[in-house]
């Protein structure tokens, strides 16, 4: 019977263990970074949305009445104010330490869009008033978001589908739209590059 042989059996060195080691750990510290870096990447991307969800959350309600608000102070509302408190101009200027002329052409800067924040600011405090000073978009910021990506996505795909038609290779109307949906939906989440 012959005899076998064993093979020796593996003991790794020190040195062959710390170096194993070192390159998982040296793997798993680049895998977390770099995972790490795609994570923050996307919430960076999408935190201009969440802000948006935001904002258009907190301007809802002044939308619905921003119009009637125009409206009613066509004379400007510093005069509104004044005459609904039945303050005269000298009176309002003593309280705001200015000649009734000052007062006069406050509400002539207001009317002509020209008064100024400080102004307006003062004048509140002396009607007893809060100033809200605030923009107020026309649309939900998400829905300005989307069409604009939907309008980039349109002028980007537009050459590659137009020179894949020359070249018999067309895209059918719901591929192509389908196109843009995805890269309207990609460049939502990167806002830089709607704007360029």
């Amino acid at each position: 019977m012959p005899a076998y042989k064993t093979a020796p059996s593996y003991q790794p060195s020190i040195s062959g263990i710390f170096l194993i080691l070192y390159r998982f750990l040296t793997v798993n510290s680049l895998y977390s970074t770099v995972y790490e870096r795609y994570n923050k990447g996307m919430a960076t991307k999408q935190t201009h949305l969440l802000a948006a969800t935001q904002i258009d959350r907190k301007l809802a309600p002044l939308r619905a009445i921003a119009a009637s608000l125009r409206l009613s102070s066509a004379g400007g509302w510093i005069r509104a104010l004044r005459q609904g408190l039945g303050l005269s101009a000298a009176a309002l200027g003593s309280r705001m330490r200015l000649a009734q002329q000052s007062v006069n052409q406050l509400e002539k800067n207001e009317r002509a869009g020209a008064i100024t924040l400080a102004s307006l600011r003062r004048a509140a405090e002396a009607l007893d008033a809060e100033l809200f000073y605030v923009i107020i978009p026309r649309k939900p910021l998400r829905e300005t978001i989307a069409e604009r990506a939907e309008e980039v996505a349109r002028r980007r795909v537009a050459p590659v589908a137009h020179s894949m038609q020359l070249e018999a290779q067309g895209l059918a109307d719901n591929e192509l739209q389908e196109r843009i949906t995805e890269l309207a939906l990609e460049l939502e989440r990167n806002p830089r590059e709607l704007w360029r």
